[in-house]
């Protein structure tokens, strides 16, 4: 035995999801992501499609299922277009401008590679570039986590932050 080989163990990420909320098209769109062996995230193509009005409760749910989803693959993104993104397809939209303009984009990710603890991290696009990040536990409530998510969504459009 070789006291001195360190053991090569695997790398664990912090999972993530994006989710975007528009009240406009009364639509949230919840997007697992891959992450590759570079350290990159990004979307993976199966976006889950929410009514607006759908209890917290179901929101909650929908974010664990799709931080479960997470995963790491390797891809090749070279050839991938901004029409490509997965969110934007979700949403049916015709353009990509559009797409930003009317969704309100929210990140969710584990804090670290215990993913014990998530974070909500959400722009304002405000003047001083001020952004909003909530955290709480990955085993919160589902009802919680739905309420919360809400919560940041609303603090982002208010955009009362000047």
């Amino acid at each position: 035995m070789n006291w001195f080989k360190p053991k090569k163990e695997k790398k664990l990420f912090s999972k993530k999801i994006a989710v975007y909320l528009s009240t406009e098209y009364k639509k949230i769109l919840v997007a697992p992501f891959f992450v590759d062996e570079s350290w990159l995230y990004y979307e993976q193509e199966e976006v889950e499609v929410l009514n607006f009005d759908v209890p917290d409760e179901l929101i909650g749910e929908s974010i664990k299922r799709n931080l479960q989803k997470f995963a790491e693959k390797n891809q090749d993104l070279t050839k991938r277009n901004l029409t490509d993104w997965p969110a934007f397809k979700a949403s049916k939209l015709k353009t990509v401008k559009e797409f930003e303009k009317k969704y309100s984009r929210i990140s969710i990710s584990g804090l670290n590679e215990a993913n014990i603890s998530l974070s909500m991290d959400a722009e304002t696009k405000s003047e001083h570039e001020i952004n909003l990040r909530t955290t709480l536990s990955a085993y919160a409530d589902n009802k919680l986590l739905g309420i919360r998510l809400k919560k940041i969504y609303q603090a982002q459009i208010d955009k009362k932050i000047e």
